[in-house]
């Protein structure tokens, strides 16, 4: 089943694209002092994000719209959500190569420089889940799930946008596996180019339905953590 693992403002990466190692760290900046007579001193003087950078190949049909989305990041400095697996930042891209092959197939290199660390900064549970409920939210227009409803103070809100979305991605899944079938069936010239289209549109509403799913999951659990 297709899932995203990195999304980057309203960038979402999904199926090979996504990559395969994401390097990420930083430095803790130290004055060491070294006393006449021996030992040491070390005066902590706080922690130095280093550069997040990662690199894939963007594809499909939408796959120049993308693109165009992260150098228009990339020119204007706007700060962006950028969140894999448990990890969540605000970023601004440093650095942003794309090579042109096809419109539907543009391996790209991207370095991020962190602006905070949202994991780290969350205090409660709450929070955590109020973050998440964004971060679903921002997956709304490839899903198809609304979320005007949801928020942390809406329990109902939350479970309803669950069940939504868990129809939304077995539907999006019989869909795919009906169009994949189609496309290996030789529909001709004229048929698989339209199965393509289908394949194209309907894995992006899965993989954003999936996306959304995860999140809106882990801010239920955090909201039963917090009512608990």
């Amino acid at each position: 089943m297709t899932s995203i693992a990195v999304t980057l403002g309203g960038v979402a990466f999904r199926d090979f694209e996504i990559p395969e190692e994401i390097a990420f760290g930083g430095t803790q900046r130290l004055a060491v002092h070294q006393p006449v007579g021996g030992g040491r001193v070390i005066d902590v003087l706080g922690a130095s994000a280093g550069e997040i950078a990662f690199e894939g190949v963007f594809s499909g049909p939408d796959a120049e719209q993308r693109v165009q989305l992260l150098d228009i990041a990339r020119n204007t400095g706007a700060v962006l959500p950028l969140t894999w697996s448990g990890f969540a930042y605000m970023v601004v891209v440093a650095a942003f190569s794309a090579c042109f092959q096809k419109s539907w197939w543009i391996p790209f290199e991207i370095r991020l420089v962190s602006v905070e660390n949202l994991v780290t900064a969350i205090p409660s549970a709450l929070a955590q889940a109020g973050l998440d409920i964004v971060s679903a939210a921002g997956f709304s227009a490839l899903s198809g799930v609304s979320f005007d409803a949801v928020n942390s103070a809406n329990a109902a809100g939350v479970t309803a946008a669950q069940a939504d979305l868990a129809s939304a991605v077995l539907g999006a899944g019989t869909t795919l596996a009906a169009a994949t079938a189609a496309f290996s069936g030789g529909a001709g010239a004229d048929g698989a180019i339209a199965v393509l289209g289908t394949l194209g549109g309907v894995s992006a509403m899965l993989a954003g339905a999936a996306a959304g799913q995860a999140y809106i999951g882990r801010a239920a659990v955090n909201l039963g953590r917090n009512q608990s």
